[in-house]
């Protein structure tokens, strides 16, 4: 299946393109664990909307310099177009599993050389159960603070001790196997950079906890993709993600 390279950003309008890829990060910083998105000193909260800031900490810029390069990145790639979303993935480092989405919802999907077969269950593209439509993630906000508002609305009622892992968790379902428009992901790492509660890992890996869960992230600053993701002792990677005009 062809990648996808995502929309060069104009003045003004939103680009409706996305993109696809991996790289390997070479700039990430020494090992620890320092909050990314943590206050720049002084000891004044400053908030970020729900789910924000709430301690003072020192601000870790080698890890906001990754995510804010991958931003940068994202917003300006080539525009495509497909009848098709397609992603690849491979799981705990054999499993491969294969997705289709047409834009009208219908989907497939298919493991190893298997042929593809309709998908069942709940939506292909959920935020925390919720699911979500090809049009409802396009039509996302393109800036931090409308985003994060907006990702507030969906996951609804969440106590507040697992809202702060829920919302990262969300925003980083944005940056790599949802059809999320290249301006939309480019807000999505800015608002990751100012979450309090995402750790920076050194070499361009970030880690949070969701419901009691740590998660840890792999980014790559070069090409703005996630090489991979592991949820306690489960891994995945996402090898291909983009539109394609090839059927399932």
């Amino acid at each position: 299946m062809a990648q996808v390279r995502a929309a060069r950003r104009p003045a003004t309008g939103r680009p409706r393109a996305r993109q696809g890829g991996d790289g390997q990060d070479r700039a990430g910083g020494q090992g620890g664990e320092v909050l990314v998105g943590a206050d720049r000193g002084g000891g004044r909260d400053r908030r970020h909307g729900r789910g924000g800031l709430r301690r003072a900490q020192t601000r870790d810029r080698r890890g906001e310099s990754v995510l804010l390069a991958a931003a940068g990145v994202v917003e300006t790639r080539p525009a495509t177009k497909g009848a098709y979303w397609h992603v690849k993935r491979v799981l705990n480092g054999s499993d491969v599993r294969h997705l289709w989405v047409a834009r009208d919802g219908r989907a497939w999907t298919s493991q190893g050389a298997g042929r593809p077969v309709p998908f069942t269950g709940k939506g292909p593209f959920t935020m925390d159960g919720h699911e979500l439509t090809i049009a409802q993630i396009e039509a996302l906000p393109d800036e931090v603070g409308p985003l994060l508002a907006k990702v507030h609305a969906i996951l609804g009622d969440v106590s507040e001790d697992e809202r702060e892992g829920v919302v990262a968790d969300a925003i980083t379902g944005l940056l790599w196997s949802k059809p999320a428009p290249p301006d939309v992901r480019a807000a999505a790492y800015r608002a990751l950079a100012g979450l309090s509660n995402v750790r920076y890992l050194g070499k361009g890996t970030f880690s949070y906890d969701v419901r009691g869960v740590r998660r840890e992230l792999v980014i790559d600053r070069r090409s703005g993709q996630v090489l991979r993701a592991t949820t306690g002792q489960a891994t995945e990677a996402v090898l291909e993600a983009g539109w394609t005009d090839v059927k399932p």
